[in-house]
């Protein structure tokens, strides 16, 4: 029944986003975050991406590989279909050397499907980057796919509460860990709207709940990625201004890790032996740090694939080659936890480098648009961009990250994209 009901779902988005892709008259929407009922016309591809925007949330997971796939294809198409073109940003290139080695990890590697499926994870947010660069017209089309993206994250909050997710929701949103690491996204939306004067109240309204998720499903990994997501917001903005801010961000993160009881009490096996204290100056015994038993798993992965082999890796899929096919008994079928141990067992140093690198980038990148950029709009999409990306970036440390890629990294990735298209809008403006 679960595969049946995301098959239908398959059908209906995949019928949505090559209508879309199609469509050669505008398309009427309702503008976003107007109070009047004012109307906006649009693209068939300005569409599209509001849609991709969405509907990311929707994973389908029995038919994740497919849904990906076809994401992938019409991004392609629209790319070649779109009105501008693509813009290959000095960080994007970066990007694409990494792909480049990831590539040639294959070849090393023992499987060409494992391989092949670790980059159509990786090159997804790419390709979505370079969509909504060549695209997008106007801040209109950000913002209104921020506001269906938001609502689509409270929707997949509401059907988790829901007896088998309202059945026609069964398996088609991500699972928790993916939906906390995607609500980072809409925390810096929120907050990036509430600072530009957009519903400020209900924006900072919106701003704490999005933050809650991770609180009441205890997830560590996504309490420390909305602090830091924050801290790169004020970051990007004020530069060093900001430094009062961040170490505000960085205690209250602390705090959520020791005055919650339900968060300290999954931190340590014996929590009342640990005091902030003994974290802020290293005095914490690491047989007392429950990682959900991940530690071990983590320990043999790197003596198995990266030692012996630290600069190129054992080839790109061989972790999950092992976790699908080798592992014994509970380990089959599961995952490592840690993309960026993934990342250096399968493509080693220089791949891990090259990833790392690209991404700070990318977000460095976004501060200098938005100082660089006059007009508020280039600068709300920078900073979202910028702060979102890095606040989902930490979660690799001790997540499937990377995994949930469609739920999580193309969020700020076509953000990243958008931010790009709207500076060489202003550019182009300016000139003429």
């Amino acid at each position: 029944m679960v595969f049946i009901i995301n098959l239908i779902w398959l059908c209906i988005l995949t019928w949505f986003g090559f209508k879309f892709l199609n469509h050669k008259d505008s398309i009427v929407m309702r503008l976003p975050f107007c109070d009047e009922k004012t109307e906006m016309a649009c693209t068939g591809l300005e569409a599209l991406l509001i849609f991709m925007i969405g509907t990311g949330l929707m994973g389908l997971i029995p038919l994740l590989a497919i849904h990906l796939g076809t994401l992938e294809l019409i991004c392609i198409l629209g790319i070649a279909r779109a009105p501008y073109k693509a813009i290959y940003s000095t960080p994007l290139k970066f990007y694409i050397v990494f792909l480049l080695w990831a590539a040639i990890g294959i070849i090393y590697g023992v499987s060409v499907n494992y391989g092949v499926r670790m980059i159509l994870k990786y090159i997804y947010p790419l390709l979505i980057a370079l969509f909504a660069s060549a695209v997008i017209r106007d801040v209109e089309i950000f913002l209104k796919a921020g506001q269906m993206g938001r609502r689509m994250a409270v929707i997949s909050f509401i059907t988790y509460y829901i007896p088998m997710s309202g059945f026609i929701f069964l398996g088609v949103f991500w699972n928790r860990a993916a939906l906390a690491t995607n609500y980072i996204v809409w925390v810096v939306f929120s907050i990036a709207l509430a600072y530009a004067g957009v519903r400020s109240k209900k924006n900072i309204l919106w701003t704490i709940a999005f933050c809650l998720p991770a609180l009441i499903w205890v997830f560590r990994t996504d309490i420390f990625g909305s602090s830091v997501a924050l801290a790169t917001f004020f970051f990007l903005k004020y530069r060093l201004k900001s430094l009062p801010l961040v170490i505000g961000m960085a205690g209250l993160a602390l705090c959520a890790l020791f005055y919650i009881p339900a968060v300290k009490e999954k931190m340590y096996f014996r929590p009342d032996e640990v005091t902030m204290t003994d974290f802020l100056t290293g005095n914490v015994d690491e047989n007392n740090i429950n990682t959900s038993g991940r530690k071990q798993g983590w320990e043999d992965v790197e003596r198995w694939f990266y030692d012996g082999h630290e600069y190129k890796g054992s080839g790109t899929g061989r972790v999950q080659h092992y976790f699908y096919e080798e592992a014994p008994g509970w380990r089959r079928g599961g995952q490592l936890h840690n993309d960026l141990l993934v990342l250096k067992c399968d493509n080693g140093l220089i791949g891990l480098a090259l990833f790392l690198f690209s991404y700070l980038a990318v977000m460095f990148h976004c501060m200098i648009i938005y100082h660089k950029s006059d007009r508020n709009s280039v600068k709300l999409c920078a900073s979202v961009a910028g702060a979102a990306l890095m606040g989902i970036l930490v979660t690799t440390y001790s997540d499937n990250t990377i995994s949930y890629s469609m739920a999580t990294l193309a969020y700020p990735w076509a953000f990243y994209g958008m931010a790009l298209g709207l500076a060489k809008r202003e550019k182009d403006t300016a000139v003429l």
